[in-house]
């Protein structure tokens, strides 16, 4: 007897779609008060603000998670007979929700607002679809799903460490934001292997702890956005490959000198594009 392939559940994916989209009409209407908080760390002030933007991306990015939650949970095999925990593949649509909401804020005029939208319901969509085909080894895309997905993970790193860097604000703040995106992004990279969840957790926390003091001393080196943002991210890159390597067993002096090598090469063509 044939094995069965799993169906996503269209009927649930359109709900999630269209709970966000009914979000983000709403909240393009509504004037949300800002909201300030001021704190002392470290002996010195911080500021904090919390716009109407802010609200909404922090809205969607959960609205995006939950609803992957949503649509996973109609997996044939959820929650006990998956690969890794169900919770990992959480990570990536709520990351992609939120930086779509803050891009499609940024938009100049009604009709690009509308286009990017659409274009952030198409991407949010396809990636909970890929979540579903990865869970499953027997699904005929789950190589092709996974594979998109890796991507998709260093795009988002890159265009994170690129907001949060443009800021050029104190360490604290940068370097703690680079540390949460790098730990989140390294949660579902890491998830491919079929090791234990606490064990990945530490790992993803040790990655993010090693690119957020990357941060902390690209502060005090003259580079412009974008090099500082793809130092971080080939920091990023040599870590999780190393580490995913090692926790699938396929850790060797071979994989160490191509990282090595790769890493090195990228950094150096970054670095000499950064200084015309």
């Amino acid at each position: 007897m044939a094995e069965r392939i799993p169906r996503l559940n269209r009927d649930r994916l359109s709900v999630l779609i269209a709970l966000i989209l009914l979000t983000s009409v709403l909240l393009r209407f509504i004037q949300l008060p800002q909201v300030t908080r001021r704190l002392h760390l470290l002996g010195s002030p911080l500021e904090v603000n919390l716009t109407g933007t802010g609200f909404l991306v922090i809205l969607v990015a959960g609205l995006a998670a939950a609803g992957a939650r949503y649509v996973l949970m109609a997996h044939p095999d959820a929650p006990d007979r998956l690969p890794r925990p169900l919770y990992l593949s959480w990570v990536l649509p709520g990351l992609l929700g939120g930086m779509a909401a803050y891009l499609v804020e940024l938009a100049p005029a009604e009709a690009l607002w509308v286009g990017g939208l659409f274009l952030a319901m198409v991407l949010i969509g396809w990636a909970v679809a890929a979540e579903f085909a990865a869970l499953s080894p027997r699904h005929p895309a789950a190589t092709r799903a996974r594979l998109g997905l890796n991507i998709l993970a260093y795009l988002l790193a890159l265009a994170f460490f690129y907001l949060i860097y443009r800021t050029r604000a104190r360490s604290l703040v940068t370097a703690t934001g680079v540390t949460l995106v790098a730990f989140l992004v390294a949660l579902d990279l890491l998830g491919v292997a079929e090791t234990r969840a606490r064990r990945v957790a530490l790992y993803a926390a040790i990655i993010g702890l090693i690119v957020g003091e990357a941060t902390w001393a690209l502060n005090y080196w003259r580079v412009d956005n974008w090099t500082g943002s793809l130092i971080l991210l080939l920091f990023f890159y040599l870590t999780t490959g190393i580490v995913q390597q090692y926790l699938m067993d396929r850790l060797k002096p071979a994989v160490l000198l191509e990282f090595g090598l790769v890493t090195a090469a990228v950094l150096v063509l970054v670095l000499m594009a950064g200084r015309r």
